[in-house]
């Protein structure tokens, strides 16, 4: 694949992908933090900012399929989805509808203009009973969530010829709300935070997942990837090392397990992701690493 600057449009969600990588690759890019998840951003690279014009729309099926058909992007990378673990677990068929069914919407449409489908997963599709997950391991979600991403990987795979999923674990970053600016909004106040010690991921900075899916693209890859953080690390621990970086009292934050949490949905043990697939192609950053990238974005 040329580069992605020459080419006639670049789609997508930007929702948990660093938004200064994807206009150092792409060119001008606008976007709306406060995108709903059942809506899918478009945007392309110009060379000015007043013709980076932004479409949003909701994902209805036959208004979102003309719009794609008569701009032919290239690319489309799909990143919205509805994440809120114990949500998709009562409220299942919107759920469904999210994650699986617009997904297989998206890949036929995909499908139908020749272009190249960027899916977004998740860590959830394993169980968590070994954790360092490989492409290849078998998949067994234990919540609803995960069905429903899993669902939609199935969707990709059965309608798409030219596809990357690309599954992540624990997406953090400066540019919307996720689970390392909680904990910084917290610490800042002085606050004491209640982290599980007993849950491992892989966690993953938004500015590292778009470097590894830009690569991704950049080399036509084709099929699964792990594209998430180098590191296999407890929330606890991830959190201890936030502190660390930030310069916070780290007796503020109180461990304890995840039965003492409340959830309604179960999560896996150990839903760490093997990233030596990846490293082949751009090697994800050290938690360290990523964690001082971070404290530069924030003020």
């Amino acid at each position: 694949m040329q580069s992605l600057k020459n080419n006639k449009y670049y789609i997508g969600s930007t929702l948990n992908i660093d938004n200064r990588v994807a206009e150092h690759n792409l060119g001008k890019v606008k976007t709306t933090r406060n995108l709903r998840p059942w809506k899918l951003r478009l945007f392309y690279p110009t060379s000015t900012a007043k013709e980076a014009r932004q479409l949003e729309y909701k994902l209805k099926r036959l208004k979102s399929r003309k719009i794609i058909e008569k701009i032919k992007p290239d690319v489309i990378i799909h990143a919205a989805a509805f994440t809120n673990v114990d949500r998709c677990e009562i409220e299942k068929e919107k759920a469904y509808e999210i994650n699986a069914k617009a997904t297989e919407n998206i890949a036929k449409m995909v499908e139908k203009i020749h272009a190249k489908m960027i899916y977004i997963s998740t860590d959830y599709v394993f169980d968590g009973e070994k954790g360092m997950y490989k492409e290849e391991d078998e998949t067994n979600p234990v919540n609803y969530y995960g069905v429903t991403k899993l669902e939609g990987e199935k969707a990709v795979i059965k309608n798409c010829s030219d596809f990357i999923i690309a599954r992540t674990s624990v997406i953090y970053g400066a540019n919307k709300k996720n689970f390392a600016t909680w904990a910084i909004e917290e610490l800042r106040k002085d606050n004491q935070i209640k982290i599980i010690t007993d849950q491992w991921v892989s966690p993953t900075l938004n500015r590292d997942l778009a470097e590894q899916i830009y690569k991704l693209i950049e080399k036509d890859e084709r099929g699964i990837f792990h594209t998430a953080g180098s590191e296999r690390v407890s929330r606890y621990d991830f959190v201890i090392k936030l502190a660390e970086v930030f310069g916070f009292d780290k007796k503020l934050v109180i461990p304890v397990i995840s039965e003492n949490m409340g959830w309604i949905a179960k999560r896996p043990r150990d839903s760490s992701l093997n990233v030596s697939k990846i490293s082949n192609i751009k090697a994800p950053y050290k938690l360290r690493e990523a964690l001082y990238l971070l404290k530069k974005r924030i003020k």
